[in-house]
């Protein structure tokens, strides 16, 4: 019993520990101030697309209204054979609304991976801004994205802030809206201290010269060029003031399966990493990458495993107080469907890291798209 006890001690303290070095350093850190941009560079934006026909006439239009001068843009729309007319509805839109781009048509459906390599490729721009379909940029977004990507040359990446748009309330979006009430601070945090990697993909500027192609079967598009920026010896740096928006799906069916896709992919990124665990890439290599690895392959496990095991010690001493434990917790679960809060969130986020261990190495680098609207 003895050992039973020690070993439920050590189950615990690892997920407390890692999520209380967050909760104690990160929340309070404050956001980046915009940094000035003097005169605007020419982009190029590369947007993958498969069968984005409902959205992607609204997108360019979003990219023609925004603070940055249309004349300095050249968007390119890279689509993985859509079956849809998203094709003609994106050369229509660069003439309706005049602004510079193509469409490269892939000769074979590869996913979002091969197609973000495929259009950072060809870009001719040094500055290259990846985004996607079914968003939109706040006015100044790109302005204050660029303006901190130009601040800095061992910045090699930046990324922007999601503000999720919520038409219902309901579990899956309050439970979204606790996250992401934390999340941008978590990062945040991190890219002061050197650089995140948890990066938001719709809106990603980089250097050129930083990139290096990502693998295209697996692993998160974002989470892979932020970290091979890294070993490139850059920064990436989490840019709150770069706001865009996204739908949140008020269903439960497609908020999980595109948690399990990106938490798999994510996990799968931080692994065929693992080597930068490193002295080699600085507190990247020896703080932030390893609280990370912890927290998204260990935390989740031992976060049940403690659960199990607090639940059979105050078992053996009254079979209520363990059944107690599975109680509380089902009911801070639930907490979730009735008001946002952060630790129902949590607990769900727990879970969806953990099934998504199942997933690894499946070649999740193709799926079906959550349902599309105009922002």
């Amino acid at each position: 019993m003895t050992f039973i006890i020690y070993l439920t001690i050590l189950t615990s303290l690892i997920p407390i520990s890692v999520y209380l070095i967050y909760i104690i350093a990160a929340l309070p850190s404050k956001s980046i101030p915009p940094q000035p941009m003097n005169s605007p560079p020419n982009i190029s934006i590369v947007i993958p697309t498969y069968n984005e026909s409902k959205v992607i006439e609204h997108r360019i239009k979003n990219l023609k209204n925004i603070n940055y001068p249309s004349k300095n843009i050249h968007v390119i729309v890279v689509d993985d054979q859509s079956t849809d007319d998203t094709i003609e509805l994106a050369k229509k839109a660069f003439k309706t609304y005049d602004i510079s781009g193509e469409v490269i048509i892939k000769q074979k459906r590869s996913g979002t991976n091969a197609s973000i390599n495929l259009g950072i490729e060809k870009a001719r721009t040094d500055i290259i801004v990846t985004t996607d379909a079914d968003v939109i940029f706040e006015k100044d977004a790109l302005k204050n994205a660029i303006g901190m990507l130009l601040s800095d040359e061992k910045i090699g990446a930046v990324c922007g802030e999601l503000e999720p748009i919520i038409d219902e309330k309901t579990f899956t979006t309050r439970s979204e809206k606790a996250y992401r009430s934390v999340y941008g601070k978590m990062c945040t945090w991190e890219s002061k201290i050197y650089s995140t990697y948890c990066f938001n993909g719709p809106l990603i500027v980089l250097r050129k010269k930083a990139f290096s192609p990502i693998p295209e079967k697996y692993g998160a598009s974002d989470a892979g060029m932020a970290l091979n920026i890294i070993r490139n010896g850059y920064r990436c740096i989490y840019v709150s003031s770069a706001k865009f928006h996204e739908y949140i799906s008020k269903y439960l069916e497609e908020q999980r399966r595109q948690k399990l896709r990106r938490s798999s992919r994510l996990i799968e990124a931080t692994l065929y990493n693992i080597d930068m665990i490193s002295f080699k890439y600085g507190r990247f290599g020896t703080f932030i990458f390893p609280l990370r690895m912890l927290m998204f392959v260990f935390v989740p496990a031992l976060f049940f495993i403690s659960i199990i095991l607090w639940s059979y010690i105050l078992g053996e001493i009254n079979i209520l107080y363990g059944l107690m434990v599975w109680a509380g917790l089902f009911i801070a679960l639930l907490t979730g469907m009735w008001s946002s809060n952060i630790i129902s969130s949590f607990i769900w986020h727990q879970i969806y890291l953990l099934l998504s261990l199942v997933y690894l190495f499946r070649g999740m680098h193709m799926w079906k798209s959550v349902g599309r609207e105009k922002v």
